[in-house]
């Protein structure tokens, strides 16, 4: 049953519907005698999908807010412990990339020591420039050498007998033949016959000889009165050669060469040297002489062979700078008050960084395993290389100098123990400051070694935070749409449970204003 009470008051027309299965009256109340109440089957369907859909209506509480509220007061611990994570484990890849590469730089330094080539920095210096060049590579050994030029290496050169007017002139008639014989023992020539057409003229001749390939060259001389063809062969006393024509009287040439082929001969600290060059190599290990005149009668050329230590100094300047740029780099990586960009504060308090550092430490003040039979030198610190008060290398120069000037071949052995390429798996072969430094950084740097490792380990940790950002945001959102549908269907029974009370009040105010006549 239906009760339906009107009453009249000064406050704003409200409609209350209510389908029969709620628990209370539906109740209708007007401020004018005059107004319609709605009662149209269209009328209460928008009323009550308004109350149904409008999280809110009913109890006053914007729920939608209060939902993400609380699933955003669950979310946030979680994902900022996540995210801290990632942050620390990203700062702990830049930082290790940080001390690969500052550990690289150092190891790039103590390579270019390593090896005894690296050392063998030879300049040669020659008493008589003008007889000879003398290179050396770093196979040559330090040293003077007493060298004396008796002769050249030269090519054979004859001459045409027969003489023409000009490039154009015609030199034959009838087909004619001209047979080259090389000499006894030639390396560089081959000989053989070349034929030439009636008609052919002085330059033909010459293209003919040149394209023939026979090991001889040949060219027209201008005399000034006429032009006589010059035939060449390649340099040394073996490339001698003959020259014969079909017939001479058209095309003949000297039976005497203008020019003998000859080799080079010197005396190599009283050794006689013969080439059929006049680039003469190793008669002096690892220098290369070449020639170009005679030298002093009766004198020799003194050829002086010096260590350019000036190399050997760069490359020790070199490494100094390196370990002290990577131990101040370390450094910054594990200051929390850094303001190094990128690199700064991203190992603080982090055990790797530390022990890089000792390891470093350990490089340049552990004694080498070939120290000098005589004691003179075993560690950088004798040379004038050493840590101050603050961990960093200072060289004392003059001392260095002394050391890589007057003691050469010591230095030497200190830093590479007189190897040189040895296999990065050899580690049983003494090798030397730099040899072994370079040994331990190379297993610091390699793909399998402790940097490389822990920055894998920590780039698969991040992929597995990140994962778990997802996880927690799907899990989030199952959450919101949970808390909705729960504070949907709350905020639908208070707003019944209101529309009940304002229904009874209007009831009960109906039957007392009917008992009471007001």
């Amino acid at each position: 049953m239906v009760t339906s009470v009107s009453s009249s008051s000064s406050g704003s027309n409200a409609s209350y519907m209510q389908s029969s299965g709620a628990s209370g009256p539906t109740v209708s109340t007007s401020t004018s005698s005059t107004a319609s109440t709605p009662t149209s089957s269209t009328t209460s369907s928008t009323a009550a999908a308004n109350i149904t859909n409008t999280l809110g209506a009913g109890s006053g509480i914007d729920t939608k807010s209060l939902a993400a509220n609380l699933v955003a007061a669950e979310r946030a611990p979680q994902e900022a412990a996540i995210n801290k994570n990632i942050t620390k484990s990203q700062n702990l890849v830049t930082g290790l990339g940080g001390i690969t590469s500052v550990l690289t730089s150092v190891q790039t330094a103590f390579s270019a020591l390593k090896d005894t080539q690296s050392y063998n920095n030879i300049t040669a210096t020659n008493s008589q420039p003008n007889a000879f060049y003398a290179a050396a590579d770093n196979t040559a050994v330090a040293g003077n050498h007493a060298v004396r030029v008796t002769s050249l290496a030269q090519p054979q050169r004859t001459l045409s007998t027969s003489t023409f007017s000009g490039p154009d002139a015609t030199v034959n008639t009838s087909a004619m033949t001209l047979t080259i014989a090389a000499g006894s023992g030639s390396k560089a020539l081959t000989g053989g016959t070349i034929s030439l057409a009636a008609g052919a003229t002085p330059a033909t001749v010459v293209a003919a000889i040149n394209q023939a390939n026979l090991g001889v060259s040949a060219y027209l001389m201008n005399t000034g009165s006429a032009y006589q063809v010059m035939m060449t062969g390649p340099q040394g006393a073996a490339n001698s050669f003959s020259i014969s024509s079909s017939d001479s009287t058209s095309l003949a040439f000297n039976s005497t060469a203008l020019q003998a082929a000859g080799d080079a001969t010197l005396t190599v600290d009283g050794v006689s040297i013969t080439s059929s060059s006049n680039t003469i190599k190793d008669a002096i290990g690892g220098v290369t002489l070449t020639v170009s005149a005679l030298t002093d009668t009766g004198s020799d050329a003194v050829i002086s062979l010096q260590n350019d230590t000036s190399k050997v100094t760069k490359n020790i300047q070199s490494l100094v700078t390196a370990y002290n740029d990577a131990i101040s780099g370390i450094k910054e990586l594990m200051n929390p008050s850094s303001t190094l960009a990128t690199y700064g504060a991203t190992l603080v308090g982090n055990s790797t960084a530390r022990s890089m550092q000792e390891a470093l430490r350990g490089l340049v003040t552990a004694p080498s395993n070939t120290p000098t039979a005589d004691g003179l030198y075993s560690s950088l610190m004798d040379i004038g290389i050493t840590l101050d008060a603050h961990g960093v290398l200072t060289i004392d120069a003059a001392k260095l100098s002394t050391a890589v000037n007057g003691n050469f071949n010591d230095v030497v052995q200190l830093m590479t123990g007189n190897q040189n390429q040895l296999s990065q798996y050899d580690t049983a072969t003494p090798s030397g400051i730099a040899g072994e430094a370079n040994r331990t950084l190379t297993s610091l740097l390699s793909p399998t070694g402790i940097l490389a490792t822990e920055s894998a380990n920590a780039n698969t940790q991040i992929q597995k935070y990140k994962d778990d950002l997802t996880a927690l945001g799907d899990r989030m959102t199952r959450l919101l749409a949970r808390y909705t549908k729960q504070f949907a269907a709350m905020d639908s029974m208070v707003g019944q449970t209101k529309s009940t009370q304002t229904g009874l009040t209007s009831s009960f105010a109906g039957l007392m204003a009917m008992y009471t006549n007001k």
